[in-house]
């Protein structure tokens, strides 16, 4: 049913059941909160998107509350707008004052509304948080004095995630946000995912930044630093700076590294399509060995985390090739080491997803005391080195990665976002069987919303089913009805932990109003390039083939594997 109310004197239609901040937003009212988020119940807790209705005594919350027949409202009253800026105060009376030195400064949700509403000095005062700051992960750091109980991590946390890493504790005055019984993130649940930074509105949740480390490596002469390009980063940093594929991002990035001071700069594609060839290559011998049980990507270590700890009976279904960041460190390694000391050499991944950073601490990871990634740089942190080094990328002459990594298929593109890694997977699967790639091999995925798909390709004589999730509880419940229902036709599960794929991960830019938007944007940046890779298959990259020919190796190669074991931490 649709009717109408008033708002600041304007007659709007709306619908039944619709919140009022729901119909204020759809008709382009600027209403401020922090703990909305559209994807949840909402909550009403931070009360900064109240607004007043004729006839009630008490401003409202425009989140919780559903439209009515006959509703007068008035969203910025002298009443509406002090109430705001009254919440906004009381919020920074125990807020740090390091705004200068905050890794969010210029992208504070709480800076902005201060800002909007016009505060201009501390009118509330109140104990400073004195917990201390959680800088145990590999991954995510926590400073507890900046959190403003917003809720949104939390949220993410256990219902997107299903991880509950962290929780509010106590009551009151004192509640605050923390892990379990104060251990600190290295021990908890925690599966490195970075979400909760990608919805965090302050800083009390930034990433356990590798620059520093990376910079005193790169001044220190007696070390050589090596950069490996994700293609997931590639397209990112292009949707970001706005580059086009004439730009040629990826040669433009690689100058910009040099130009930083890194002395040998590598494309990581080459790793990507070496993981599609192996993950492939498992599948062709689960169909001959008749495994009824469908083989789980491996590629995304949130998700690995995540199996090792809640869910480690499917851990033999998990296919046990590294994922291509470990790949291209244990590949650009071996390659250096004939020409340079192991110990001198210091390889830097630059991907889209903060786990990669837990992932490269992996003890599996490290092959006689030496790590095969030593530090990874995320997208929000290579943004961050550009504007400390005064580099401009549109500026700099384009310059190819060195060989013998350089070619790539489009493989690395599609592993950027959910459902491309199942395609290339699928593509490789059909060449490793056909022999041949012009046989009308179609791969056309549902057009159905949401993040979980299936779809079934006919290979030879045999039927594939291929599905692909992104998001933790997803991926739970998509395998609960699988093994519910006793399906076995599906052979083939991509899980990503994050929204989207890698182009949602926790190392992107923060940008919370704009997620979903930029999310598809990245998407479309990935798919663009993939244009402009030299073959459609991973099995093609001829890189690749010399390479493993030439180093007398082949798929059964022990070092691109890695075993999985259960994991035991605080819940």
């Amino acid at each position: 049913m649709s009717f109408e109310i008033n708002i600041n004197n304007t007659m709007v239609q709306v619908q039944d059941g619709e919140t009022l901040l729901a119909v204020l937003r759809k008709n382009g009212i600027k209403i401020p909160t922090l703990c909305y988020m559209p994807e949840f119940t909402p909550s009403g807790a931070c009360r900064l998107c109240v607004v007043e209705v004729e006839g009630k005594r008490d401003l409202i919350t425009s989140c919780t509350y559903p439209v009515e027949e006959g509703m007068v409202v008035k969203t910025n009253s002298s009443r509406v707008i002090k109430a705001r800026k009254s919440l906004v105060e009381m919020l920074l009376a125990n807020h740090p004052d390091d705004c200068l030195y905050c890794e969010r400064n210029g992208n504070c949700e709480l800076q902005w509304l201060a800002e909007e509403l016009n505060v201009k000095e501390r009118k509330f005062f109140s104990t400073k948080n004195t917990d201390k700051r959680d800088h145990s992960s590999p991954s995510v750091y926590r400073d507890p004095a900046k959190c403003i109980l917003c809720n949104r991590c939390v949220r993410v946390c256990e219902e997107v995630q299903l991880v509950t890493a962290i929780e509010f504790i106590s009551r009151g005055n004192k509640t605050k946000v923390n892990s379990a019984f104060n251990k600190g993130l290295n021990v908890s649940s925690c599966i490195n995912c970075g979400q909760c930074i990608m919805v965090c509105p302050t800083g009390a949740l930034v990433d356990i930044s590798h620059i520093e480390r990376v910079q005193a490596t790169i001044d220190n002469h007696k070390k050589e630093a090596v950069a490996m390009i994700s293609p997931a980063f590639i397209a990112s940093v292009a949707e970001q700076t706005g580059m086009k594929n004439s730009d040629n991002p990826a040669g433009l990035i690689t100058a910009a590294l040099y130009k930083i001071g890194f002395k040998k700069v590598f494309d990581m594609s080459l790793a990507y399509d070496l993981n599609i060839v192996l993950e492939a290559t498992l599948l062709k011998e689960r169909m001959e060995k008749n495994i009824s049980e469908p083989l789980l990507s491996s590629c995304c270590p949130a998700w690995i985390k995540y199996a090792e700890e809640f869910t480690p009976g499917i851990l033999p279904e998990i296919s046990g090739v590294k994922s291509p960041q470990q790949l291209m460190g244990r590949l650009v390694k071996h390659h250096l080491q004939k020409d340079t000391d192991a110990e001198k050499l210091y390889t830097v991944s630059f991907m889209s997803c903060v786990a990669n950073k837990y992932e490269a601490s992996r003890e599996e990871n490290t092959r006689r005391g030496i790590s095969e990634t030593d530090a990874v740089i995320t997208v929000r942190e290579f943004l961050r080195m550009l504007r400390s080094s005064g580099i401009s990328l549109t500026r700099l002459t384009a310059e190819n990665p060195l060989p013998p990594f350089e070619n790539n298929s489009r493989a690395g593109y599609q592993m950027a976002y959910s459902g491309g890694k199942a395609e290339a997977v699928a593509l490789q699967l059909n060449l490793l069987l056909n022999g041949k790639t012009e046989n009308n091999f179609k791969f056309v995925p549902p057009k159905n919303p949401g993040s979980r798909k299936e779809v079934k390709v006919k290979i030879g004589k045999h039927e594939f089913g291929f599905a692909w999730i992104s998001g933790i509880m997803e991926a739970q419940n998509y395998l609960d009805q699988l093994k519910s229902e006793q399906r076995t036709d599906i052979h083939y599960i991509e899980v990503m932990a994050c929204a989207g794929g890698c182009v949602g991960g926790g190392g992107q830019p923060v940008s919370y109003f704009q997620a979903r938007e930029k999310i598809k944007l990245r998407k479309k940046a990935s798919q663009d390039l993939e244009k402009m890779c030299n073959h459609t298959i991973a099995g093609l990259n001829n890189d690749l083939v010399d390479y493993l020919s030439e180093d007398k190796s082949d798929t059964s190669n022990a070092s691109f594997y890695i075993q999985f074991h259960q994991r035991n931490v605080v819940k």
